[in-house]
């Protein structure tokens, strides 16, 4: 146990020293957020945490709530209905590609994208969008132990500034993906985006993938097999077109936001959180990178060992 805390905090240490990327400023009100915050948490499947660096700081899920919208209908709904409405290959384009959905759609590629995470708000259950974030709201509880709030400033500025977000939606609507009103999936999606954690809550999520859908004393919040089909999403599809160079480092599957935080799941082992605003072109944290490759380097957690 000392050997872990000692690899997290040398990991969040060397992380310090670059200074490559960027925070995402083209969501002004991620621009707010001091970049050179660099955090990192470990929770092992049998509940222990291990913590390093600015680990009280809250940011926006971002692109890691993609996982709640895609767990939840997996369990209610189950596979063949979900991937009725996304597909589950990996794209080699931007996350926010429009060309990507117009050349292979009508479905998206994939359910990390942005344009597949819209297409499932799309199916959430409910009859409005008050109802359908209550969803989303139940189902966060679940997936990280305790209820996270929704940042009003950060949804706000989503949905003032989100006019690529606005081209796929109503690209799917034209492709007969999305039924209902394209603004209210649009709302329930800002929505998504905008839960809130500290580093130390959003490794909860990782760890019960870890762990096989079970929390630390054995309660069952997913069946194996949502996490199987959502861990081989992560592992393929998490980092985007870079997800394939982060498994070949880690071993870890992932999934990124651009407000710096990246999931990561050492099968068998723990739930593994990261957190830096610094990002590259492609939306994936750069010190966040380093961080958990050190780690599984160092703490031999490569799933191919």
């Amino acid at each position: 146990m000392q050997n872990i805390q000692q690899v997290i905090d040398k990991a969040v240490e060397q992380a310090k020293h670059t200074s490559e990327g960027q925070i995402a400023s083209y969501i002004p009100e991620l621009a707010n957020v001091p970049a050179d915050i660099t955090a990192a948490a470990i929770i092992l499947n049998d509940g222990q945490r291990f913590v390093a660096g600015d680990f009280d700081y809250v940011v926006t899920l971002q692109s890691v709530a993609k996982l709640i919208v895609l767990i939840g209908l997996l369990e209610e709904f189950g596979k063949q209905k979900v991937f009725s409405w996304v597909k589950a290959e990996p794209s080699g384009d931007d996350f926010a590609s429009v060309a990507r959905l117009d050349q292979f759609g009508p479905k998206p590629s994939n359910p990390m994208l942005n344009a597949g995470a819209i297409a499932l708000c799309g199916h959430i259950p409910g009859a409005n969008p008050t109802e359908q974030i209550n969803w989303l709201k139940k189902w966060t509880e679940n997936l990280f132990g305790e209820q996270l709030t929704i940042n009003q400033k950060v949804y706000e500025s989503e949905r003032q500034t989100g006019h690529r977000n606005r081209s796929l939606a109503y690209l799917l609507k034209a492709n007969g993906i999305i039924e209902g009103d394209v603004e209210d999936v649009l709302e329930v999606y800002f929505a998504l985006c905008s839960f809130e954690a500290n580093i130390k809550q959003a490794a909860y999520l990782p760890m019960l993938l870890a762990n096989r859908g079970l929390i630390p004393h054995g309660q069952r919040i997913m069946s194996k097999q949502t996490v199987q089909q959502v861990v081989a999403i992560m592992a393929t599809c998490g980092l985007y077109n870079e997800s394939g160079g982060h498994l070949v480092r880690t071993g870890m599957p992932a999934k990124s936001g651009v407000s710096g935080l990246i999931v990561s799941v050492a099968l068998g082992q723990a739930g593994v959180a990261v957190l830096s605003p610094r990002v590259n072109r492609k939306g994936n944290s750069m010190r966040g990178e380093l961080i958990l490759e050190y780690i599984s380097q160092h703490l031999d957690w490569h799933f191919a060992n």
